[in-house]
């Protein structure tokens, strides 16, 4: 195929992760590149146990289900790859676990041949934000040639589009469940979202990125675009952003899938940090390329997204506060003092938090919440 079709094949994960195509589509695109058969992505959240299963190519809803209630938690080409510390990389199914090993499994003899003729692989492990990871394996049947290295080296260069498209259909489905990832969405959400044009000027800034720009801390709005308060941080952040920028999808340039980026703020208030991603925009009416940018304000976090800890645990407001900030990385004495009150008010506040929640320490606390919220917010 030519570089087009890769350049296809990485609009395609962007638009799906925006909710402008499908990710069944965007599968099918990503089989169809590497000459596969069969298709299965699926994200996994290890706090929780869960599996969402994100886009699948020749398996049925029955087989899917089979999948994830009894086969997903033995997969052996996910177990092997993360036993060997193959995460990141793309691979053959061979790398992750031995032929005879494999044809001797249940999961091969009573699910992979029988059911979907899934043998040959060629697939990755990636890491994504908040301890959770995706699983990608494309697959041939058992009388096909196996996959080869070059054919590893397309999913390679793919698999850091992948990653950023995945990681932003997750934040926005923890950002706001309801969305549907759209532009005309974006306002509803908690975090920053700010769309740049190709030559970096803003095309859309939503409510909770004009309130981080107004307040011109850690970010600015600038006549070119957007800068950072700090020069080291905004040379990270132009680096990002001009990677985006410069790639042509129609070209087959499609070297840079953006990053992350600290964005430090004046004394005494937590760090920005944004997600950069390139992005397909259809702004006004015209469809061009664009770079997304993320931004999760810590502190908006903890004084804003209470509901789900009062439901969940029952902690009224104050204690609800003092725990958010707890999860953004403020200590407590910092967070007295950002709440105006004292510190033995701060105290008693954390003590009355633990009671409630039947823990016997600050990390015990955060650890059982951090865990609760998985998948929640």
């Amino acid at each position: 195929m030519s570089l087009l079709a890769e350049g296809e094949v990485i609009e395609g994960f962007y638009q799906a992760a925006l909710g402008q195509l499908s990710w069944g589509d965007a599968g099918h695109l990503l089989t169809k590149r590497l000459g596969g058969l069969t298709l299965m992505l699926s994200t996994h959240a290890p706090q929780t146990s869960s599996v969402d299963v994100v886009s699948t190519l020749g398996m049925s809803s029955d087989h899917l289900q089979l999948y994830s209630e009894r086969y997903a938690h033995q997969d052996l080409w996910a177990l092997g790859a993360l036993k060997r510390h193959l995460i990141g990389m793309a691979m053959q199914g061979s790398q992750a676990v031995e032929d005879h090993l494999l044809a001797r499994s249940p999961i091969y003899n009573e699910f992979l041949r029988p059911k979907v003729n899934m043998h040959h692989l060629c697939g990755a492990i990636i890491r994504l934000d908040g301890g959770n990871y995706a699983v990608v394996g494309v697959h041939r049947p058992r009388d096909a040639r196996a996959f080869e290295a070059p054919t590893v080296d397309q999913l390679s260069r793919l698999l850091p589009h992948l990653q950023r498209s995945l990681e932003i259909r997750q934040r926005l489905r923890n950002a706001d469940a309801a969305s549907q990832y759209a532009l005309a969405t974006f306002d509803k959400l908690r975090i920053g979202v700010v769309l740049l044009a190709s030559n970096g000027y803003l095309l859309h800034v939503n409510e909770a990125g004009e309130t981080i720009l107004r307040r011109a801390d850690g970010l600015l709005r600038v006549p070119q675009g957007l800068r950072a308060l700090f020069p080291d941080d905004d040379k990270r952040l132009q680096h990002v952003i001009h990677g985006v920028r410069k790639q042509d999808f129609g070209s087959g340039s499609v070297t840079a899938a953006g990053g992350h980026v600290r964005i430090r703020r004046k004394e005494g208030n937590a760090a920005y940090t944004a997600l950069v991603s390139p992005v397909t925009s259809s702004v006004g009416g015209s469809r061009s390329h664009a770079v997304l940018l993320l931004i999760t304000n810590p502190d908006q976090f903890a004084t804003s997204d209470m509901t789900p800890l009062r439901q969940i645990f029952g902690f009224p407001v104050s204690e609800a506060r003092l725990v958010l900030a707890l999860l953004s990385g403020v200590n407590l004495p910092n967070y007295a003092s950002r709440a105006r009150i004292s510190y033995h008010t701060a105290r008693t506040l954390l003590s009355r938090a633990m009671a409630r929640t039947d823990t016997n320490s600050q990390l015990e606390l955060v650890l059982l919440v951090s865990r609760s919220l998985a998948g929640v917010v």
